[in-house]
């Protein structure tokens, strides 16, 4: 990969970083907000079966966007470190250069397509 291309990919990878740890930030809040003592407006009375189930619903959805924010930052973080190595663009697992398409559409990404689909066949 050019210098040129490595550079928008840097800037594709931190711009990408600083939107999701702003949205991360935004859930960890949510979720501590829930643990509140008095966060709903009949916290002090017993909620009906359906009203404990939506909130349980929001915490657990909460807390599985937070572990996918967190897991992406680390995807972002590792593509940033092969950028610095001169690794970028090279799949991890088979060391076959990974197409500018899915470049594109996936910055972080560390695997070229093939790969994934066998990754995520496992």
């Amino acid at each position: 990969m050019s210098s040129i291309n490595l550079e928008k990919y840097r800037r594709l990878l931190v711009e990408e970083r600083e939107r999701i740890l702003a949205n991360l930030d935004d859930v960890e809040n949510d979720i501590s907000d829930a643990d509140t003592p008095g966060q709903y407006e009949l916290a002090n009375y017993d909620n009906h079966p359906a009203d404990m189930g939506t909130e349980t619903f929001i915490k657990a959805r909460d807390l599985a966007v937070r572990d996918n924010f967190r897991d992406i930052i680390g995807r972002i973080e590792k593509a940033l470190d092969k950028i610095d190595r001169g690794t970028y663009g090279t799949c991890d697992r088979c060391g076959r250069e990974i197409s500018t398409e899915r470049l594109n559409a996936i910055p972080h990404a560390i695997y070229c397509v093939d790969c994934q689909d066998i990754i995520e066949s496992s």
